[in-house]
């Protein structure tokens, strides 16, 4: 009798401590398993800044997850239609977000963005500053990429019109990717046209 009582209250226990486990609502990115952050609402942009490695996968529903190998922190927020998602812990962050239908990828400072299996949206707009970099596979029907300072990006799949913008120091591969009609400007011309129009 006093062995089953023992057993019974160490059962008890133990589910209480792991339904706990299960169910806890902390987003704390310096767990080793994955945790999902609950009550996300529809969002189109992700904005990427500081030490993260964001992998986008699209499915049915959007969501957050921390990767298994993660062991940085991270913040989180949603404003809007836009996840932001920074770092500015040394030990790189890694998080997986999951999209149902994206149209704009912006990375900042050591940021890192790449994508698992393939993104489809009518348009994307792809935005990299800093450190930034990203490899993104994608289908679109427009695709609109900003590449400035020491950025890079790794472009796969296919498009049908592309405006590309970027400088000479940044770096852009295209070998796995196609586009129908791609138009190029550079930063310099961009930024004079703007101070042009500015002063008329």
């Amino acid at each position: 009798m006093k062995t089953s009582i023992k057993t019974l209250i160490a059962t008890s226990l133990t589910a209480i401590i792991l339904s706990t486990a299960v169910f806890s609502t902390s987003v704390s990115a310096s767990e080793v398993h994955p945790l999902t952050i609950s009550a996300l609402s529809s969002f189109k942009k992700v904005s990427v800044k500081g030490n993260v490695e964001v992998i986008l996968i699209q499915r049915a529903n959007n969501g957050v997850a921390y990767a298994e190998d993660n062991a940085g922190t991270a913040k989180i927020i949603q404003d809007g239609d836009v996840l932001r998602i920074t770092s500015t812990d040394r030990t790189t962050a890694k998080v997986i977000v999951y999209v149902t239908d994206i149209y704009r990828i912006e990375a900042a400072e050591n940021a890192v963005v790449k994508t698992e299996g393939k993104l489809n949206s009518k348009y994307l707009q792809i935005f990299l500053k800093g450190n930034a970099h990203a490899e993104i596979n994608t289908t679109t029907e427009g695709l609109y990429t900003v590449i400035q300072d020491n950025a890079d990006l790794k472009l796969s799949g296919s498009t049908d019109n592309h405006t590309l913008v970027m400088g000479n120091t940044q770096k852009l591969t295209i070998d796995k990717f196609a586009a129908l009609k791609t138009n190029i400007s550079s930063i310099e011309i961009s930024a004079v046209g703007k101070e042009i129009a500015s002063i008329n």
